[in-house]
């Protein structure tokens, strides 16, 4: 048995070692490892450089000494002092295990859960569904963004995934969609270029859908249209409004003949003479009757 523990302590040394990489959560770990039981004195200048960015923000080590990435929201954590292995949540989140739940299987591992919950409205005037989403923009993205209040942000329909230019050919099918996000929940229709009408309109190889979500204060929507024929060509628009304004975006569809099509075509422009020569055959086959020849 001996063998085993040396093969483990090899594959430890190997899995954690820095040269290698180590996730930054489980940098205090490592440190533990390195020392032995308890943490001894702390020596910062052992300590690996704190990360740039991180989502949650910094935290110290299970030995309080080094600074490492704090687990963000969502992400496994150490409940306890028991364990120093995924490391701690960031601020303004809390290590917290699952709630058991009748016919669902518990999870085994705690998770960073955020203490504020509910939608707060960013300096840039956008939703976030808690606090600690908006810190995560702002440690990543935006250093200047700040909390403007609690609750969704009044704001104009801002869309977050606009249609994108399609290129299909007749006879298929195509879908179109829009996301789009604000407060109050915006209605959200759609038009073809050149016409006042709002689709589907009566046009049954055409259908609108939509629903809420997928997040809070957010509405998406879908253009179906199949069968395509070369008459649908054209700009199609997802329009958004509410009480505070009215947001459009834009999306063009190209429409190609199927190869079949211009075959057929050219062959009625031809008179509609042809061999079949799928066949193999040793000899040129004789015309047959009723086919042309000139």
């Amino acid at each position: 048995m001996a063998w085993v523990g040396c093969l483990l302590c090899v594959c430890v040394s190997l899995c954690f070692h820095p040269c290698l990489g180590v996730p930054p959560q489980h940098r205090g770990w490592l440190r533990l490892w390195e020392e032995g039981e308890g943490c001894g004195e702390c020596e910062r200048d052992r300590c690996p450089p704190a990360p740039p960015s991180c989502p949650a923000g910094l935290v110290k080590d299970s030995c309080g000494c080094c600074e490492q990435c704090g687990n963000a929201e969502g992400q496994p954590c150490d409940p306890d002092g028991a364990q120093a292995f995924y490391g701690h949540c960031g601020e303004g989140l809390r290590c917290q295990r699952q709630r058991r739940r009748a016919r669902v299987a518990d999870d085994p591992e705690p998770k960073c859960v955020c203490l504020s919950q509910g939608p707060v409205c960013g300096s840039d005037r956008r939703t976030y569904p808690n606090l600690c989403r908006l810190q995560e923009v702002a440690n990543q993205k935006d250093p200047t963004l700040r909390l403007a209040g609690d609750g969704p942000c009044y704001s104009v329909p801002r869309i977050s995934r606009a249609p994108k230019d399609m290129i299909n050919h007749t006879g298929n099918d195509i879908v179109f969609s829009c996301e789009v996000s604000a407060f109050p929940l915006p209605n959200l229709s759609w038009k073809k270029q050149g016409s006042d009408n709002f689709l589907p309109g009566d046009d049954p190889h055409i259908s609108v859908q939509a629903r809420g979500g997928p997040e809070r204060y957010t509405v998406s929507t879908w253009l179906q249209i199949e069968g395509l024929r070369l008459s649908d060509a054209g700009v199609y628009s997802c329009i958004s409004h509410n009480a505070l304004g009215e947001t459009t975006a834009s999306a063009r569809l190209t429409v190609l003949r199927q190869v079949k099509e211009l075959y057929d075509g050219y062959l009625e422009q031809e008179g509609g003479y042809f061999y079949d020569d799928t066949e193999e055959s040793g000899d040129d086959r004789e015309p047959e009757s009723g086919d042309s020849l000139e």
